[in-house]
């Protein structure tokens, strides 16, 4: 029996609060057991466009685990949190084996860079723990340790690991991306595949600071030119530029402890222990999972709802816009799993 089931609680919905556990039912969740349904209506980050997908196109998926074991402020219980994300890269795949799971997802000669978020590390605290899952997932599955590189992340991960140091700097030359141009962290040149490991916090700007700001704004050397109007277009247009979309290959967002208001900086007062896991392959998608959670948090603390004054976020409706991924309603299937 794994970890997750030893720890499940009798009610079936992991010691949450009821109005969590309602939700979880919501979501078509039995005890053990994934279910997948649509992002609902009601949190979906654009409710208004036009409900069916091209003809051929698929929802984009979108995998949910919470367990409200797993952490305990900066504390992570790491063979939870492993199982947790060895679980989700199954549900997402639907694999048997964890590295049959990440050979759909990675090549074995890939460089694979992971871009974490710097931004209130410290006091978040949960980045050593979730590094350390993902380096052994991807290890025990074949990939040597040398051909991973952290990006943002502590660095002693990379003396503890043997993974390679991150390039510094930027690239000479400058990148168009539609609505501007700036140069591009050396790092893309080092690696061959992306996997994006953000926070899950409010921005006091964007709104959201999830898997596509983490990128954005993470991997160019001027962010703070590109802020103008919730960030949008720059955030969407940035990240569909070759140098990061040719490379973007799964999404890991980290909702452990989540920043409900105030960020993208984290305090203490403002954080909250989540045990919240997402996973996918669609940045937007998994974006607008992230934004219908963190209001969750803000509706369970009794406050507004991001957004809720001017309708949806600027750049997730650029993203969704130009095809860099789904954030309708409609183009979501969210996989929740029962811890």
């Amino acid at each position: 029996m794994g970890v997750l089931a030893m720890k499940r609680a009798n009610t079936g919905c992991d010691g949450l609060a009821e109005t969590d556990c309602s939700r979880r039912r919501f979501l078509g969740l039995a005890a053990g057991a994934a279910g997948s349904v649509l992002l609902p209506r009601s949190q979906a980050a654009l409710a208004g466009t036009a409900s069916s997908l091209p003809p051929g196109q698929r929802p984009s998926r979108v995998v949910r685990m919470q367990s409200g074991h797993v952490v305990t402020g900066s504390h992570v219980h790491r063979m939870l949190f492993a199982e947790m994300l060895d679980r989700s890269l199954l549900a997402l795949t639907d694999q048997m084996t964890v590295r049959d799971a990440w050979r759909t997802i990675l090549r074995a000669d890939d460089v694979i860079g992971l871009k974490f978020n710097r931004s209130g590390q410290e006091t978040i605290g949960t980045t050593p723990a979730v590094a350390e899952a993902i380096i052994a997932s991807l290890t025990s599955s074949g990939w040597n340790a040398e051909k991973v590189v952290c990006i943002e992340a502590p660095p002693e991960l990379v003396s503890k690991h043997g993974t390679l140091p991150a390039a510094e700097g930027y690239q000479a030359q400058e990148t168009d991306f539609v609505s501007g141009v700036d140069q591009f962290a050396s790092v893309l040149d080092q690696v061959t595949a992306i996997i994006d490991v953000p926070y899950l916090k409010t921005h006091n700007i964007a709104g959201l600071s999830g898997a596509l700001k983490n990128l954005s704004h993470g991997l160019i050397k001027h962010p703070a030119r590109f802020h103008r109007n919730g960030c949008s277009p720059y955030v969407a247009d940035i990240v569909a530029a070759p140098p990061i979309r040719s490379k973007l290959r799964l999404c890991i967002v980290d909702g452990l402890r989540a920043v409900f208001e105030g960020g993208p900086e984290a305090t203490s007062e403002r954080l909250g222990d989540e045990g919240l896991l997402l996973l996918s392959r669609d940045p937007v998608a998994v974006d607008a999972v992230g934004f219908s959670e963190l209001n969750s948090v803000r509706s369970r603390r009794g406050m507004t709802a991001i957004g809720s004054d001017k309708g949806p976020l600027p750049y997730l409706q650029r993203a969704h816009e130009i095809g860099l991924g789904m954030a309708a309603w409609h183009g979501v299937e969210v996989r929740s799993i029962q811890p």
